[in-house]
């Protein structure tokens, strides 16, 4: 299964990534446009200040595919986003593996 990651967004840093994912293929992305619509509708439609980062779930295939969108558009356009991206997973996984270790031993052994 999937972990959820929780990744900061601002609006036009989901725009963006909006654009980034238009681009693909329809079939491998629509379900995921509709989540982070949704998500953005919860987070911004009552914000008047747009800059405020706000926490979007991705799974970490949506993440992934996420991040293949973005670096198919011009580096100048993305790479700020990028590199939160892969800084932001990177803490969350380092985090959640730093906690897990007696906790997926257990879970094995409840097999």
């Amino acid at each position: 299964m999937d972990r959820i990651l929780s990744i900061e967004l601002n609006l036009e840093e989901g725009s963006l990534l909006l654009t980034a994912l238009a681009e693909c293929p329809f079939k491998t992305v629509f379900e995921l446009i509709g989540k982070l619509n949704h998500q953005a509708h919860l987070h911004f439609t009552e914000i008047s200040d747009h800059t405020l980062r706000r926490p979007f779930e991705f799974t970490e295939q949506e993440l992934a595919l996420s991040m293949k969108a973005l670096g198919r558009l011009p580096y100048e356009h993305v790479h700020q986003l990028l590199n939160s991206l892969n800084r932001q997973q990177a803490l969350q996984l380092q985090t959640e593996d730093n906690h897990t270790p007696g906790h997926s031993r257990k879970k094995h052994a409840d097999h």
